[in-house]
């Protein structure tokens, strides 16, 4: 597996991926009970002061992050507000290396979601977001972006949170441009919009995701399961994520499951982003899907380690394989 992930990386040095959907920012704040004091306004609850706050890329943004972290070139195509998260938002863009178009959409906020860790336990998160489909005239502009964009890329990945981003209409037209000008788009989609993807490269949602868009999806049951949920989103190929118990890919034809790794798992949040990013860079650097999501599948089982959502560099991937 190590040579395989070396060519990987070697073959997707500087490919340029684009990168559209729901951007965000997570952010994580750490507070510890040894530098908090009671409250004055009610004595049995305590005021906190976070120790640690640490604002990374989300959503889109974090496989976008992931993308430039292994190497290859992201480009960002998202929206953003007009407030002062926008700015930030391009701000971690810059920070990870990734090229945006962030289109202003002025009805909505950029999407924010605080995490709170007590004593480094997760107590509670707080999200500041409007979720309403994009104007026609937002739509335009994305589409329009798009086409731009695709002129340098050499995959597409969709990242859709249901935030509002994607509609029937936008998603459709940009994928028939991919499939004019033969350039692979990998789908990771919310069950709410199974149907506008239609035409996709690969769609992968994860096993809730799964069940949700066919309900009687069992991973025991693999072709039937698979075979229905490929029926349902209309896709070249899906790749369904496990979890702990890996990954399975159908091409229409066969099944291929690709057995999970035993690690300690820390924070499963952004994993997803990891493994559609993977996917995509072993596609492009000439795997095929079972194959690519061997790598997918080996990139989550380090980066499920890490607190938050987090990327991981080439020499994490050689160093930790064994």
């Amino acid at each position: 597996m190590k040579n395989t992930i070396q060519q990987i990386l070697e073959r997707t040095r500087g490919c340029r991926i684009l990168v559209a959907g729901d951007i965000m920012i997570d952010v994580y704040d750490f507070c510890y009970t040894e530098h908090s004091r009671p409250s004055p306004e009610s004595p049995e609850k305590f005021v906190y002061t976070a120790n640690r706050s640490e604002r990374m890329l989300g959503g889109a943004g974090n496989v976008a992050a992931n993308i430039s972290s292994l190497g290859a070139q992201a480009w960002l195509l998202s929206i953003c507000g007009d407030d002062g998260n926008a700015l930030e938002a391009r701000r971690l863009c810059e920070t990870a290396g990734v090229r945006h178009s962030l289109s202003t959409d002025f009805s909505r906020p950029t999407t924010i979601k605080t995490r709170l860790y007590i004593d480094d336990h997760y107590l509670l998160r707080r999200d500041n977001e409007l979720v309403h489909s994009v104007s026609t005239g937002v739509a335009a502009e994305i589409c329009s972006e798009f086409a731009r964009a695709l002129e340098h890329v050499d995959a597409v990945i969709f990242s859709d949170y249901h935030k509002g981003f994607f509609t029937p209409e936008n998603a459709q037209n940009m994928i028939v441009q991919c499939r004019q000008k033969n350039i692979p788009v990998i789908v990771d989609l919310k069950p709410a919009n199974r149907g506008i993807f239609c035409g996709a490269t690969v769609i992968a949602p994860n096993l809730k995701e799964a069940k949700e868009i066919f309900p009687a999806f069992n991973p025991a049951q693999a072709y039937d399961s698979m075979s229905g949920i490929y029926a349902v989103l209309g896709a070249n190929e899906i790749a369904v994520t496990l979890g702990a118990d890996g990954i399975m890919t159908f091409d229409g034809k066969t099944v291929t499951h690709i057995a999970g790794k035993k690690v300690a798992a820390v924070d499963p949040c952004g994993c997803g982003d990891t493994v559609r990013a993977c996917l995509t860079l072993g596609l492009v650097s000439g795997l095929a899907l079972p194959a690519a999501a061997e790598f997918a599948n080996y990139a989550a089982s380090l980066v499920i380690q890490k607190l938050g959502t987090a990327t991981l560099a080439p020499d994490e991937l050689l160093e930790n394989i064994s």
